[in-house]
């Protein structure tokens, strides 16, 4: 049986269609368009009418696709941005009257889980995994023992929140680096505090979602997107410091010319690979393995345990 799962983030929204054999999801059509839902968010507290129409723009043509394949069950799931907006009901309301979408906000820990299960759905057992979702709005954390969630919780920040807060200059400043790194140390180390000692020398990090997807994919020089190549690759933090002088050093137009680089990620791209890089260094990390498996393969696995 297809099933379709939506993720309605805070600088993305996804669509997958496939279907879900043995808790394994096998893929057969994605769709992914930044819409920068939580762009400005910070300081009104509220979805802006441009972000919020163009994501109601693009779940019609969701809709659409979903209509196409024939498919009667269908999950969308609403993060960060649709959990602090003050307007978050009014978006979900009309994005339900206009496309027949209904979003279901979940907390943090709710998108950890899915997270958590997408993730391990199609990763090599492990004794000990640290995950990382680093969204636009929040991050995400996963701590496994024996492929089973030990611990799990989320952050609110991410790399929507990061930009808007701190990159002022292009390419950024000293200043604007400086800034962004002293908030992304403070939000790390409570996390540092409370599970630090709960990762070892056997613990492997698993990186998911856009920005890390998106580093494996300018490591690699993809010029197409290939989920074969990105899933499962593996970045030192050798690799990501070269690639963060790289990008640091040039201007915006210049690194949306990037292999690898979406053009519409090229700013945020900036406190993105900032972010992993403060938490390989901080939990003392030299690699990351990527997974390009993540909430919209939780909320499908979900949906077929529900369903079935």
């Amino acid at each position: 049986m297809l099933l379709s799962s939506i993720d309605v983030g805070s600088n993305t929204i996804r669509l997958l269609i496939g279907r879900v054999e043995s808790g394994k999801v096998f893929r057969l059509k994605t769709e992914m368009v930044i819409t920068r839902l939580a762009s400005g968010i910070a300081e009104s507290g509220m979805l802006s009418a441009d972000n919020m129409g163009k994501s109601v723009s693009i779940l019609k043509a969701f809709s659409d696709i979903i209509s196409a394949y024939d498919i009667s069950h269908v999950k969308a799931v609403g993060t960060s941005a649709l959990r602090e907006a003050k307007n978050s009901e009014e978006f979900r309301q009309r994005v339900l009257s206009e496309t027949g979408i209904n979003i279901e906000v979940i907390s943090g820990r709710e998108e950890a889980e899915l997270t958590t299960l997408g993730v391990l759905s199609d990763t090599p057992r492990t004794d000990s995994s640290f995950i990382i979702d680093i969204g636009g709005g929040s991050t995400e954390w996963i701590l496994c023992k024996d492929s089973s969630l030990l611990k799990a919780g989320t952050i609110p920040t991410g790399v929507v929140k990061l930009f808007d807060n701190h990159i002022k200059s292009d390419p950024p400043s000293k200043s604007d680096i400086a800034s962004l790194k002293k908030q992304s140390d403070t939000a790390l180390s409570g996390l540092k505090t409370q599970i630090g000692h709960l990762i070892d020398k056997d613990t492997v990090l698993i990186g998911t979602a856009g920005t890390i997807t998106t580093l494996a994919s300018i490591d690699i020089g993809l010029r197409v997107y290939d989920h074969e190549k990105i899933h499962m690759h593996n970045i030192s933090l050798n690799r990501l410091y070269n690639i963060y002088e790289r990008l640091t050093s040039i201007p915006l137009i210049g690194r949306k010319e990037i292999a690898g680089l979406e053009p519409e990620r090229a700013d945020l791209i900036i406190p993105g690979i900032l972010f992993t890089i403060n938490v390989m260094e901080l939990f003392g990390f030299d690699n990351i393995i990527v997974s390009d498996n993540g909430l919209l393969e939780g909320t499908l696995i979900k949906l077929s345990e529900r369903i079935s």
